[in-house]
């Protein structure tokens, strides 16, 4: 797993001032990332119970939606809160969350690379002229450190899964 370096103390501050504005309607702005990844890359759409809810309106409606949305965007408010101490305070929550994820029938590790994109383009889109090439990398820099905690967790599951898979199988010819 390539080593992202951790935020530099001006990274930090502009990652900060620039979460406060997104941070006024998480949900809504958790919603706007769904949607975009869900027009943008359709399988994965197909991971949620929402799969069959057809357009914005529908959708936004929806509390499984809303609620999966507003926790995704508390996830990030936890990074944010934790910038000082990602290893010790972020990484086992990251690692823990991303090991929820082999439960899902055709999920891949892939899958965590496509919310960076959709992040962007959220907060491109809501930060307007604040969302400078400054800004854009401190997000970058973050969002490659949770992509990066989160493949670490998902493969730790599935290295789990094929240990007590071969353990049941071995135990299964005895």
């Amino acid at each position: 797993m390539q080593t992202v370096p951790l935020l530099e103390e001006r990274q930090k501050r502009i990652v900060r001032r620039t979460w406060r504005p997104l941070a006024d309607d998480m949900t809504e702005n958790g919603k706007k990332i769904f949607l975009h990844i869900f027009e943008t890359y359709p399988e994965i759409k197909n991971l949620f119970p929402i799969r069959e809810i057809e357009g914005k309106t529908n959708l936004y409606k929806n509390p499984h939606f809303r609620m999966h949305s507003s926790r995704f965007m508390q996830s990030v408010g936890a990074a944010i809160d934790n910038l000082n101490d990602l290893d010790n305070s972020l990484r086992p929550l990251l690692i823990r969350l991303a090991k929820t994820h082999v439960r899902f029938k055709g999920f891949t590790p892939d899958y965590f690379d496509c919310f960076e994109d959709s992040m962007l383009v959220v907060w491109k889109e809501e930060l307007g002229d604040r969302f400078t090439s400054e800004v854009e990398e401190a997000w970058k820099v973050l969002f490659a450190y949770i992509r990066d905690c989160l493949k670490v967790g998902y493969e730790e599951a599935m290295d789990e899964k094929l240990k007590l898979s071969l353990v049941d199988t071995a135990d299964t010819i005895q």
